[in-house]
C-alpha cells in the first residue's frame, strides 16, 4: 500500500491527535498540546517541542571531509548534478535515523518503509523495503549502513522514492514485525525481482506487514516524504550525485543550513552556535556506486 502524506499524525485534526496521545498514554504531550477557548472550544495546537508534528521536508547534502569546512551541509538544490550517473546502478543505504522526539513514553518501536520504482530490462518494477528499529528520545536508532535499495537503476530523469515512518504502539504486532528481521530484509534485497525472481514474494510480504500494522489504531504514520534527485540545473531541483543526503522533518520557513553542520565524531547534526544536536527528527541516506558484478547474470 502507499501511505498518503495527509495521513501523517501532524496532518490530523487537533482532537484526533490529542485523542491518539491519550490512547497511547502520553498524557503530558496531550495536555501540552491542548488549547481551549470559551466553552471548551478547541483552538488548535501549540506544537512546542513536539517536532513529530512537522509535516515539511528539509533536504541537505553533507560535503566530503576534505576542504576547509568539513561537515558543511548544503541545500541539496544548490549541488551540481553528476550526469555520469545516468544509466548506472546505485546503492542507497540508511546511515542514520535520529529521534529528537516521538509520540509516546519510553523507547519507541518504529517501522520504516521505503518504496519506489526501478527500471530494469525495459520494465518498471516495484522497489519496497521495510525494517523495524527502536529509539528513545534525543538518541540515534541502531541503524548504520543499512541497505535499502541495492543496484537500483538511474534513468535519464534521476531517481525517486518515498519514505514512511510509523510509530508502533500495539504490543500485538511483535510477531508480525519479526518477519521483517528475516534474511532478505536484513540484507536489503527486497528489489530487483526481475533480475532476482526469488525475491518477489518478500516485496509482497513487506507490503502486507505494513498494511496490517496500520490497521491498528495505536499505530500511526509519523512522517511521510517523497524524495526525488535528478540532473536538472534548476535552483529548485534536488540534484543526484554520490554522497550523503539529509532528510529532516522540519519547516523551511525558519531554517538555514548555514546554522548547522555534521559532527563526524558524534555522528550528529549539531548547531554551530553551541555544538548541541539539532532538536528535530532526521534521516541520512547515502548514495554510492553498486558493483555490477554482484548482480546475477
Amino acid at each position: 500500500m502507499t501511505i498518503d502524506h495527509n495521513s501523517s499524525l501532524g496532518m490530523m485534526p487537533a482532537k484526533a491527535i490529542i485523542g491518539y496521545l491519550r490512547e497511547i498514554g502520553d498524557d503530558d504531550a496531550a495536555d501540552a498540546l491542548s488549547q481551549s477557548g470559551p466553552g471548551g472550544q478547541m483552538l488548535g495546537l501549540n506544537w512546542g517541542n513536539e517536532v513529530w508534528g512537522n509535516t515539511g521536508m528539509l533536504l541537505g547534502f553533507i560535503t566530503p571531509m576534505e576542504g576547509d569546512n568539513p561537515g558543511t551541509i548544503l541545500n541539496a538544490s544548490t549541488l551540481a548534478p553528476d550526469s555520469a550517473l545516468k544509466g548506472t546502478r546505485i546503492k542507497i543505504t540508511l546511515d542514520r535515523f535520529y529521534v529528537h522526539r516521538f509520540p509516546g513514553r519510553g523507547r519507541h518501536k518504529i517501522l520504516m518503509e521505503f518504496t519506489g520504482k526501478n527500471q530494469i530490462h525495459g520494465d518498471a518494477e516495484e522497489l519496497r523495503f521495510a525494517l523495524t528499529t527502536e529509539s528513545g528520545d534525543k538518541a540515534g536508532a541502531p541503524v548504520h549502513g543499512t541497505p535499502i535499495f541495492l543496484g537500483a537503476s538511474v534513468g535519464n530523469n534521476g531517481i525517486s522514492f518515498e519514505g514512511n515512518i510509523i510509530n508502533v504502539e500495539s504490543d500485538q504486532d511483535e510477531t508480525l514485525l519479526s518477519a521483517l528481521g528475516s534474511g532478505p530484509f536484513k540484507q536489503g534485497l527486497s528489489l530487483l525481482t526481475t533480475a532476482q525472481p526469488a525475491l518477489r514474494p518478500f516485496v509482497g510480504l513487506a507490503q502486507s506487514v505494513v498494511a496490517a500494522v496500520l490497521k491498528r489504531s495505536r499505530n500511526k504514520p509519523i512522517y511521510s516524504f517523497k524524495l526525488g534527485l535528478d540532473f536538472d540545473t534548476s535552483q529548485t531541483a534536488a540534484k543526484l550525485r554520490h554522497g550523503s543526503f539529509v532528510v529532516i522533518q522540519g519547516d523551511e520557513a525558519s531554517w538555514s543550513w548555514h546554522d548547522v553542520r555534521w559532527n563526524a565524531d558524534s555522528q550528529q547534526i549539531v548547531n554551530n552556535y553551541d555544538n548541541l544536536p539539532i532538536e528535530l527528527n532526521y534521516l541520512i541516506f547515502r548514495v554510492s556506486a553498486y558493483d555490477a558484478a554482484e548482480l546475477p547474470q
